[in-house]
């Protein structure tokens, strides 16, 4: 079997890496162009081209997929089986997902037609979700509401945040992912439509990691974990920002923002409902220290407030 992988993050990499380990020929890898990162902006190449690069296969970065006629013939002179895409981040139009005999298909972390989307585990911490799973299907017009080929219940867990939580079942489902692609390039998968009320998951940006303590602890908890490790979420703190990085919540009386007590290293704040425990922060451009650490270093006291 020969494939083209799609892919653009690095919760991509352990599929990609899985589908070489079982003799699957890799034509190309097609993932985005280098993004500008850190403070000097230097390009910076993703994870699949990276891994793909060094394993001698051909990358590919189009800017666009539509109406992109270079990349529909060059995609069809790799003649391959079909298309396997992980994480990729962009949608492929029919154009380019009909070129194969056997399409394109997806691997999606939840059990669709549940959290249709960009962020799906995201969104499964947030709503406080923690049986999910992952779907393989084939892709078509609509944003993941192509015919199933196959699902893999999971778990999140409480300790995990979302880059845990990701890099995780990138891990738990990259054989699933393989051996769907085998077994349906075979003849061996009879698709079925997705039935049921579908929910939604799109993409979340750092504007939304703002944090108010006038907020429920356990919204306040579920959000730290699903925006850490890359979106930061943040409580204003004298005219700055506390970025909490680590935390729990119990249930307890306090009003908002006001700092109940200290236990262990474990800082204990009032939150709109319940206590939240704030267990790992950082100030910007410091390093992180614990919830005591930093109310020691700000001179709080239970009974002050964190604004």
């Amino acid at each position: 079997m020969k494939i083209v992988f799609f892919g653009s993050d690095a919760v991509s990499v352990p599929a990609l890496l899985r589908f070489i380990e079982k003799g699957i020929e890799v034509a190309a890898v097609v993932t985005n162009p280098d993004a500008p990162s850190g403070r000097g902006k230097r390009l910076k190449p993703t994870e699949p081209k990276r891994i793909g690069r060094g394993l001698g296969i051909e990358v590919l970065q189009p800017e666009r997929l539509r109406k992109n006629l270079w990349l529909r013939e060059k995609l069809k002179e790799y003649n391959a089986d079909l298309f396997a895409v992980l994480a990729y981040g962009k949608i492929i139009p029919p154009s380019i997902f009909n070129i194969p005999s056997k399409g394109a298909i997806n691997l999606h972390f939840s059990l669709l037609p549940a959290l249709r989307g960009a962020a799906p585990v995201r969104w499964a911490i947030l709503k406080g979700i923690r049986k999910t799973g992952a779907t393989v299907f084939l892709i078509d017009k609509g944003m993941d509401t192509g015919p199933i080929l196959s699902q893999m219940p999971l778990e999140i867990y409480d300790h995990e945040n979302y880059g845990e939580a990701m890099n995780r079942i990138a891990q738990e489902t990259a054989d699933f992912f393989v051996d769907t692609a085998i077994r349906w390039a075979e003849g061996k998968i009879d698709p079925i439509p997705q039935e049921g009320e579908p929910s939604y998951a799109p993409k979340i940006d750092k504007v939304q990691a703002a944090l108010s303590f006038e907020e429920p602890a356990e919204h306040l908890w579920r959000k730290i974990r699903a925006f850490n490790p890359d979106l930061k979420p943040w409580f204003p703190f004298r005219g700055g920002r506390l970025i909490v990085l680590r935390a729990g919540w119990r249930h307890g009386e306090g009003k908002a923002g006001e700092i109940i007590g200290k236990e262990g290293e474990k800082l204990l704040v009032g939150t709109g409902r319940g206590i939240i425990e704030l267990h790992s922060v950082q100030l910007p451009g410091k390093k992180p220290v614990s919830g005591i650490a930093f109310a020691n270093g700000a001179r709080l006291k239970p009974g002050d407030y964190i604004y």
